[in-house]
């Protein structure tokens, strides 16, 4: 069982400095080490220079963020497949929404640029295609139109009963 450790202090006291070189001297020492920084305010994780950044790069493995805009989490691990993913977040979720991963085959609205056609976007698991500008090659314009079609198409998918 890990060892449970606090630092703590005044802002600007260097609460995080020393966090950030613990981090990186136990890392070293081949230590996994999680972080959790508490912001009573609002955080950011992705921002360069954040505290939960900083801890990252110390070494720290998970990073969690607790502020008043919810947890946040971080984990620095080989990528699992996109596939390990899903399943996991699939067990507690109604819907898994994927941004990107173009080749993956799981169901999918393609996005079209104005002048792009579907030529240029892998084929697996399109169902449809969509453009926020008029675009011949787009089953769906516009965003109201292409929100709207995704609802409806979720909602069939989910009275059809568990999917693969």
């Amino acid at each position: 069982m890990a060892i449970t450790f606090q630092i703590v202090g005044h802002k600007n006291s260097g609460k995080t400095l020393v966090t950030t070189k613990l981090i990186s001297a136990l890392t070293a020492q081949g230590w996994r080490v999680a972080a959790i920084k508490h912001d009573a305010h609002t955080g950011a994780m992705d921002v360069p220079g954040t505290d939960s950044d900083l801890m990252s790069r110390a070494g720290a493995h998970q990073v969690v963020l607790e502020s008043s805009q919810g947890l946040f989490y971080h984990q620095q691990a080989p990528v699992p497949p996109l596939s390990f993913l899903v399943n996991r977040l699939r067990q507690k979720n109604d819907l898994v929404v994927i941004e990107g991963h173009k080749a993956a085959n799981y169901s999918k609205l393609v996005m079209l640029a104005p002048d792009e056609t579907l030529k240029t976007v892998p084929q697996a698991g399109v169902v449809a295609t969509a453009s926020l500008t008029p675009n011949p090659a787009a089953d769906l314009v516009g965003l109201e139109q292409t929100v709207n079609w995704c609802l409806d198409y979720l909602i069939r998918r989910r009275e059809e009963g568990p999917q693969p």
